[in-house]
């Protein structure tokens, strides 16, 4: 077995070949077209399509990369497989994409021998010389790059982290001095990924489940103090959450440095008291219905029949109107649920009116003056450590800003 490896590895340096070792066939192989996603594997006796494999590679300076794969036939010969990489994390895919440019190094310079081979012997003296200079310079550049990528990566993620023990530390310090436990909902713009591409968050099912088990983890009679800062997102996770704050036995208090549109605002009537900037915003909570790529109100889907007769209506439109009318009842109820023991029905009518009514758009901004007179238990007397955690959510992109004193 010994003697086979060291032949195979002696193969690889003769063909200019990465080997695979196959656990399945306790042998190696030549690979061919490797990337990040697959290659072709070289095989006499090929494996059944659909069965997992796992493969040992063989790379420089005797290391190796184990990967698991599944077998594909491509059709281009009966001695060979196809094999799609299965579980290959992010480190992994980009050391397979530097082992094909390592390949594609091989392949120029067998193109270079061969050429050599051929040519004129004055002739293939300038061609050798300005070979080795290209593949010499190519090498570099390629080297360059690698660096600078991992550099970049690195670097990306040490600042992600740094910012997060720095999220911890005030959240840390707020808990502290108002004697709560602090829970983050912080929905705003970040740059991810090696890229740093801005990725749009709303309130999610992940959202619920987390956030859901840290608001169980409080002890029962500990003040709860909730940062919230989203454009809103899935309403039965917001009101999930909402509810699970109602239900907490002790004092709740939602914070809203800047906004809380929508699901954000449902979330904001299970607390016993909402803190606002003196510029923060809520939202309505008026159900939109999805069609296609257009969100259209439930309210004024609700109110065609009132303009069209029913048989100029076609049957989608009468599904919707019908979908219209109970999300916007199911909506009223959840507010209600969340008001009911602290909201006479005078205010609540108020609440619900400019929550749920449709008279405003849904991105209609409701500020803490007008919050305060339909009713809802708003002050602005906000920490400076809410204020403090915010500046620890950067945006993708700033922008120019002018001061003179």
């Amino acid at each position: 077995m010994k003697k086979k490896a060291e032949d195979a590895r002696q193969s690889e340096r003769i063909n200019h070949q990465v080997l695979v070792y196959i656990e399945e066939k306790d042998d190696y192989f030549v690979t061919r077209n490797l990337s990040e996603n697959g290659c072709l594997i070289l095989m006499e006796d090929p494996l059944p399509e659909g069965a997992e494999i796992n493969l040992v590679f063989s790379l420089p300076g005797d290391r190796t990369l184990r990967v698991k794969g599944i077998v594909k036939h491509t059709g281009k010969g009966r001695d060979s497989i196809g094999v799609e990489f299965s579980e290959l994390g992010i480190f992994r895919k980009f050391y397979m994409s530097f082992l094909k440019g390592i390949m594609a190094l091989k392949d120029g310079k067998a193109f270079y021998d061969a050429i050599r081979d051929t040519a004129r012997p004055n002739k293939s003296r300038k061609l050798r010389k300005t070979a080795q200079k290209a593949l010499s310079a190519f090498t570099v550049i390629k080297t360059i790059l690698v660096v600078l990528v991992l550099v970049a990566f690195f670097l990306g993620v040490a600042k992600q982290r740094i910012l997060e023990k720095d999220r911890k530390d005030v959240a840390k310090q707020m808990a502290a001095i108002r004697g709560s436990v602090v829970i983050t909902m912080v929905h705003r713009q970040e740059t991810v990924g090696l890229l740093g591409i801005p990725v749009k968050q709303y309130i999610k099912v992940e959202d619920a489940e987390s956030i859901l088990r840290a608001i169980r983890s409080a002890p029962p009679g500990k003040p709860i103090d909730m940062i919230i800062h989203t454009p809103g997102g899935i309403l039965f996770s917001a009101y999930q959450i909402a509810k699970a704050l109602k239900e907490h036995k002790g004092k709740v208090t939602v914070f809203i440095p800047h906004y809380a549109m929508s699901g954000g605002t449902l979330i904001a009537l299970g607390a016993d008291k909402i803190v606002m900037d003196k510029d923060g915003i809520l939202g309505p909570v008026d159900p939109q219905l999805v069609e296609g790529k257009k969100a259209m109100p439930a309210v004024a889907l609700a109110e065609i029949p009132e303009f069209k007769k029913w048989d100029k209506i076609d049957d989608s439109t009468l599904v919707l109107i019908d979908q219209a009318k109970k999300s916007l009842q199911q909506v009223r109820n959840m507010v209600k649920s969340l008001l009911a023991d602290h909201t006479n029905p005078k205010v609540m009518r108020k609440i619900l009116d400019r929550l749920v009514g449709g008279h405003v758009t849904h991105d209609y901004p409701i500020f803490p003056d007008e919050a305060m007179k339909i009713g809802l238990p708003v002050s602005t007397d906000m920490p400076p450590e809410v204020y403090r955690l915010m500046a620890l959510y950067p945006q993708p992109s700033r922008p120019s800003i002018t001061r003179t004193d």
